[in-house]
């Protein structure tokens, strides 16, 4: 991979590291300030109650998931730093740019990747 193409990768993670940023700075805070406000005590605000925390839950697990990509595409950013993007971490092999054009945090390529989906299914 030549250098024009690793900045053109770089930069998409870095734009997409910044999206998550925002994301889960904007969950925190509206987890901070927007959940668990008095409602009273009458039915309609424990039904409220109730949405606020599903509301609350599922902003959680979606900033837990993307602090996982976010950690992904640090992982990708140190791999280019280290000279290694590209490369499948499990065969060794060129990870085709339509992969990384399509998902730019790939470790494995596809191959790989579905070894790993297939032997991870066997286990359970």
């Amino acid at each position: 991979m030549n250098e024009r193409e690793l900045k053109k990768f770089e930069k998409m993670l870095m734009a997409e590291r910044d999206r998550l940023f925002r994301n889960i700075r904007n969950i925190e805070e509206v987890s901070r300030t927007g959940y668990g406000q008095d409602h009273g005590l009458d039915l309609t605000s424990f039904a409220e109650t109730g949405t606020d925390s599903f509301d609350l839950e599922t902003s959680l697990n979606i900033a837990g998931t993307e602090s996982e990509q976010l950690l992904e595409i640090d992982e990708a950013l140190e791999r280019i730093k280290r000279g290694t993007y590209g490369i499948c971490e499990g065969s060794g092999r060129v990870i085709p740019k339509k992969r990384l054009e399509a998902f730019p945090a790939a470790r494995y390529c596809i191959e790989h990747q579905e070894r790993l989906e297939r032997e991870n299914a066997a286990r359970h």
